[in-house]
């Protein structure tokens, strides 16, 4: 063990000792063998005007296409708050979505899993959970979730950045 971390001077990768140490302060060359280099040798090493224009050039490209994918997740981001906006019932009485009277003399209601309030079954989405059993999720609930999955957002735990589109006039 105490070989490893200090060297016997057989392997690869090991500790300089104490003297290995000041030779190399007294000749400039560093930790590394490869820390000394000659001027000759640093300008060999730099990059001609050619190599610097396609660099850039990709530089530019991820820029550009970090940019869309920003706007992407900015349309799913406003499609949900739409949604949100649009929501018309308490979500106990009523429909949390259309208004709809739930109960004996209305609409048959579900119970979102997700929010906890009630939906109408025109409003609420069937789907299959872990135990692969039927779970109801309202219309908002269920795009949320598909704003987590299609934006990434599930693995950062948190949404990317994202640049909400430009309101613009009605469209005819």
């Amino acid at each position: 063990m105490a070989d490893t971390i200090f060297g016997s001077g057989t392997g690869q990768w090991v500790c300089p000792n104490d003297r290995q140490l000041a030779l190399r302060a007294k000749l400039q060359t560093g930790w590394s063998v490869h820390t000394f280099q000659t001027e000759k040798q640093r300008k060999m090493q730099a990059l001609s005007p050619q190599e610097l224009e396609v660099i850039l050039e990709v530089i530019r490209k991820a820029e550009k296409l970090d940019i869309i994918e920003q706007q992407r997740i900015g349309r799913l981001v406003e499609r949900l708050e739409n949604m949100r906006k649009n929501a018309m019932g308490n979500g106990l009485s009523q429909c949390l979505l259309c208004g709809e009277l739930l109960g004996l003399l209305g609409s048959t209601s579900v119970f979102c899993q997700d929010c906890k309030k009630k939906v109408c079954t025109k409003c609420g989405i069937e789907t299959f959970g872990a135990q692969k059993r039927p779970l109801w999720l309202c219309k908002i609930c269920s795009e949320q979730r598909e704003v987590w999955k299609r934006s990434g957002a599930w693995f950062y735990k948190g949404l990317p950045k994202y640049i909400t589109p430009l309101k613009s006039s009605s469209k005819s």
